[in-house]
């Protein structure tokens, strides 16, 4: 894959992530069954994508592996959340917090990875740190958190991240003439 491949790539998750976060932060005004049929798609296309797109970027990042997980983690969410009733919703906040503290772990390592290579690579920096916060969070709220903070927090988090990797492409795509 080449660089102008991959920052495609970085600007359509970008998209995905900021469009996602949107829907997530304005649909909770509306009832709690679409806020909480927009958290089960929003966790679920990310962790599709997510998956997917770990497998193309290989050549990019060293934690494949823990991209692979993390998407699926995600996707699995996502459908637990549909069947909700049937599931205890402490365990899948749990596991949404877990998933946090992951994936603060993986944007660190790809912010360091790329470092070489993209202009404004700090900024995962912080988005890395604002993922660990919200997985701390979740995780020391529980059983208390409610379930519409985790969405608003995702959201944010969505949010952020996207307008991250939209900074980075545009920050970058004179570089490798996109």
């Amino acid at each position: 894959m080449t660089e102008k491949k991959f920052l495609s790539f970085i600007l359509t998750e970008g998209i995905l992530l900021t469009l996602l976060g949107l829907g997530m932060l304005m649909l909770p005004k509306l009832t709690s069954l679409t806020f909480g049929i927009m958290v089960c798609i929003g966790f679920f296309v990310y962790g599709i994508y997510k998956t997917i797109n770990a497998f193309f970027a290989r050549n990019y990042t060293r934690h494949f592996i823990l991209n692979v997980v993390l998407g699926i983690l995600l996707a699995v969410i996502g459908v637990l959340l549909f069947f909700a009733p049937r599931f205890n919703l402490i365990l899948i906040t749990s596991a949404i917090g877990i998933y946090f503290l992951l994936e603060s772990i993986s944007t660190t390592a790809f912010a360091i990875q790329t470092r070489k290579t993209l202009y404004l690579w700090w900024a995962n920096l912080f988005v890395s740190l604002l993922q660990f916060l919200i997985g701390f969070i979740i995780i020391m709220g529980l059983p208390g958190t409610a379930f519409w903070v985790v969405g608003i927090l995702t959201g944010i988090n969505f949010l952020i991240a996207g307008m991250i990797m939209i900074s980075l492409f545009i920050s970058n795509k004179y570089v490798y003439n996109i």
